[in-house]
């Protein structure tokens, strides 16, 4: 086996499992946030595998029987996990071969799809509002991700995140790459489903939406993948956009430094917001869209 086989081989022995476990840390992260920002202790860090704990354990008495609930929140699960082992980590990417940053994107949309069909195939008047919302979601945030990755792309001259991430690190951003960030800051908000854009949940109107009628393993697997995609587009986010000039292995150590710091500036900035209406919710993310518009107009004309 090649060098790069066997590097391919173990990314994905150990990757998905490193995936998965460090997920559910950033739960207890951004409650603490919450809390110190609200001046109270708050849940401890390990909040997050503790609530995946206790779900695992508990009787299945979820009430969508069917098998679009039954299977689509494990099909959500491996579709954004999928995505975090395509993306690069200090300017490396082992499985950068099987797929750019369209598959990355194509899979984190099938990851938000999944969870809205798995909420409407339940039955449940919310839960099928929360479906609707979490589509409306994707189809406002993923536009954005797509013009920052075009942007990105054009200007690196290929869409293979590792060779994004390299370009990025040597040349720095111009001007369509600081409208693009600041379109992709808003939109990270919206693509986590974090405040002031969770629509789909909404507990105090739709008591919450798409994962109402789950219980038990279904439910830990649907947390589980709001988990694996904070922690992935923070990653897409930290290390695509926002590269670190060094040599590799300074790189790789920095990278989750730079992951956990971009995701506690979301989680602070969730917690200093109120939830929007959805009319509002739609004006405000058309306006974020025009902004990625714009950088895509300025990457073309070579700004």
């Amino acid at each position: 086996m090649s060098a790069g086989g066997l590097s391919a081989f173990l990314w994905v022995l150990l990757g998905v499992p490193l995936l998965l476990a460090v997920a559910p840390f950033l739960d207890g992260l951004a409650r603490a946030i919450r809390a110190r920002l609200e001046s109270r202790a708050g849940p401890p860090l390990a909040q997050g595998y503790l609530d995946l704990a206790k779900l695992a354990g508990k009787s299945e008495v979820s009430a969508g029987t069917g098998p679009l609930a039954a299977g689509l929140p494990a099909v959500a699960l491996a579709a954004a996990a999928t995505a975090g082992l395509l993306l690069p980590l200090g300017g490396v990417a082992p499985l950068g071969f099987a797929g750019d940053g369209i598959v990355v994107l194509y899979l984190l949309g099938l990851s938000s799809v999944a969870v809205a069909l798995a909420g409407s195939a339940t039955g449940s008047p919310f839960a099928f509002l929360g479906a609707g919302r979490e589509l409306l979601l994707v189809l406002l945030v993923e536009p954005v991700l797509a013009c920052a990755l075009f942007v990105a792309g054009l200007k690196a001259g290929t869409f293979r995140l590792a060779e994004i991430a390299l370009w990025q690190a040597g040349h720095g951003p111009g001007v369509s790459g600081v409208l693009a960030g600041a379109a992709l800051l808003v939109a990270l908000l919206g693509s986590m489903g974090r405040l002031p854009f969770d629509l789909p949940e909404a507990e105090q109107e739709l008591m919450g939406g798409t994962t109402l009628e789950f219980g038990g393993r279904r439910l830990a697997l649907l947390r589980w993948t709001m988990f694996v995609r904070w922690l992935v587009v923070s990653w897409l986010v930290a290390e695509v956009f926002a590269p670190t000039p060094l040599p590799t292995a300074a790189a790789v150590a920095l990278a989750p430094v730079k992951v956990l710091l971009l995701f506690a500036l979301v989680a602070t900035a969730s917690a200093l917001f109120a939830r929007l209406r959805v009319d509002h919710t739609r004006a405000l993310l058309a306006q974020v869209g025009l902004l990625a518009g714009l950088a895509v107009a300025f990457a073309l004309v070579g700004a």
